[in-house]
């Protein structure tokens, strides 16, 4: 006879051992990311989940997740079951579930939210990090709270500043952040225009900037166009 249990089993659905011991912001109660996880150092190339498979040298490279939300879908469901496969690396990049501006306000929390608690479950392991500050609209630089200051922290910029209006908002957001946390370094995975960051750089901050894979490939197609022109040219 198989005896039940006095104690019911409770299911996690929200994952909240992740933020089991964290300490907790005044506003919106997120997770508080700890100045001792982060990497005190840049890493030499960051490299996003999705092409893992291109990193040749894990010590001297930071994963990151600047890549569509499917791609690491599975990690956001089970960030557990992941632990031995990012220990390889030198730094994680915090978690970048998207909290687009266009989605309720308490989508974009809670997209914030799970980056937040992933990122510091990842870092209470030992891993070093470098915290993602990602931002929705301007109803969640309350979230700020939750990143240490005067530390790394990494900002993605591929895709955002295409257009010039949402150019102007993420500039604004990105010295928002700069005035708030006052970082002593920022790791940006795509361009670094002088439009956005050009504040940081006339305040001493070190800017660190790594070519997205897009920007590689781009890169990639125009060497071999000119070099198949040089080619027919001399032919």
């Amino acid at each position: 006879m198989i005896r039940k249990s006095k104690t019911p089993y409770v299911r996690d659905v929200y994952l909240a051992y992740l933020i089991a011991d964290a300490r907790r912001t005044k506003t919106d109660d997120y997770p508080i990311i700890e100045e001792w996880m982060v990497a005190t150092e840049p890493p030499k190339e960051i490299i996003q989940w999705d092409r893992r498979n291109d990193v040749k040298n894990p010590s001297d490279t930071a994963m990151c997740f600047y890549c569509c939300d499917p791609g690491f879908q599975p990690i956001l469901g089970n960030p557990n079951k992941y632990v031995d496969k990012l220990k390889q690396y030198q730094c994680i990049v915090g978690i970048d579930a998207s909290p687009y501006d266009n989605m309720p306000l308490w989508v974009q929390k809670s997209q914030i939210g799970l980056n937040l608690g992933i990122t510091y479950y990842y870092g209470s392991l030992g891993m070093k990090i470098i915290p993602n500050v990602r931002l929705g609209d301007n109803r969640t630089l309350s979230s700020l709270e939750a990143y240490p200051r005067h530390t790394l922290i990494a900002i993605g910029t591929h895709g955002f500043t295409k257009r010039l209006d949402n150019r102007y908002v993420f500039a604004e957001q990105v010295q928002r952040i700069i005035d708030e946390l006052d970082p002593s370094g920022i790791c940006v995975y795509g361009p670094a225009s002088h439009e956005i960051f050009g504040m940081a750089r006339l305040r001493g901050i070190h800017i660190y900037q790594y070519d997205s894979y897009t920007m590689k490939e781009n890169n990639r197609d125009r060497l071999l166009k000119a070099s198949q022109k040089e080619a027919k040219n001399e032919g």
